[in-house]
C-alpha cells in the first residue's frame, strides 16, 4: 500500500470550475440563494431568493424545512469567512441558555416564506448591545460584498449557501 503522501492527486488547478464552498462536496442537499440585507433600527432584514438556475419548488421546500427545524428548537448556524452566528427562535433561546457559549454572536431569527422569497429577520438577543449587533451585521454584509458566501446549516446539515 502506498503511503498517503505519495498517492497521486488530480491537478485541480487546471479545471475551469468555479471554487465551491467546502460544504458543497459533502453530498448533502444545498440550496444556492442570493441574499440582500438591510440594517434597520432594531433588526437586520435579509431577503433570500433562489440563485440563477435553482428551482423555485426546491427553494420553497428548503425554506419550509428550515422553518420546521427552527420550530423544533434547533439553532441555525451561519458562517461567513471567520464570522460565526448562531440564530435561534425566541422559543429555542428560552429553552437553551447555554447555546451562547458556542458562538461569538447569538441572535434571534424569525423566518417567513413569501411568494418567491424567504424573509429572515435577525434581532439581537436580550441584553445584547444594539451597536455591537449592527457592527456584526455590517461586517457580514461587507464580507458577502467581497465575494464570501454565507453558509447556513442546522445541526450540521448544510441548508443554504447565500451570496449577495
Amino acid at each position: 500500500m502506498m503511503p498517503a503522501m505519495k498517492m497521486p492527486m488530480p491537478n485541480m488547478t487546471n479545471m475551469n470550475m468555479p471554487a465551491m464552498p467546502p460544504m458543497m462536496n459533502m453530498g448533502m442537499p444545498m440550496m444556492m440563494a442570493t441574499m440582500s440585507c438591510e440594517l434597520q433600527e432594531e433588526c437586520m432584514m435579509c431577503t433570500l431568493t433562489p440563485a440563477a438556475g435553482m428551482e423555485m419548488s426546491m427553494f420553497t421546500h428548503c425554506g419550509e424545512m428550515m422553518e420546521l427545524m427552527m420550530n423544533c428548537g434547533m439553532p441555525m448556524m451561519m458562517n461567513c469567512g471567520n464570522l460565526n452566528l448562531c440564530a435561534c427562535s425566541a422559543t429555542c433561546m428560552s429553552m437553551m441558555p447555554m447555546m451562547g457559549m458556542m458562538s461569538p454572536m447569538m441572535c434571534m431569527l424569525e423566518m417567513s416564506m413569501g411568494s418567491g422569497t424567504m424573509m429572515c429577520k435577525l434581532m439581537p438577543m436580550p441584553g445584547m448591545n444594539m451597536e455591537m449587533f449592527k457592527n456584526v451585521g455590517m461586517l457580514m454584509m461587507k464580507m458577502m460584498d467581497s465575494g464570501m458566501p454565507m453558509m447556513m446549516s442546522c445541526q450540521g446539515m448544510p441548508l443554504m449557501c447565500c451570496t449577495c
